[in-house]
């Protein structure tokens, strides 16, 4: 299993891991960190068509690993960023906890 191999990863190998990301999703949150970008930027950003965006987005949003905030300039319309980096971690530590107790329990 490639999820219990750590040998030359960095933090951010280990999140995507635990996550679960693709490739695509991998792309999406490199181009956002340190920005704020619309879906159709990062639609533009990583060749893919928006509604792919979207479904990526929606499901990093769900795992909590980026932000969306609402803009407003003559229509409303989001931007989506990453979290802190330490933040993601500490989600990531968390979210590995919880796995690691449910699997302890399933094991008994």
């Amino acid at each position: 299993m490639d999820f219990f191999n750590l040998e030359g990863k960095e933090d951010e190998d280990i999140i995507f891991d635990i996550f679960d990301l693709n490739r695509l999703q991998k792309q999406i949150f490199d181009e956002l960190r340190d920005k704020q970008l619309t879906v159709q930027e990062l639609a533009a950003e990583v060749d893919r068509n928006r509604s792919t965006v979207q479904r990526a987005l929606q499901d990093m949003l769900e795992k909590d690993l980026i932000m969306r905030e609402g803009k407003t300039d003559k229509t409303v319309y989001y931007v989506y960023t990453t979290l802190p980096f330490e933040e993601l971690k500490q989600i990531a530590k968390q979210t590995l906890d919880s796995w690691h107790e449910k699997v302890k329990s399933k094991l008994q």
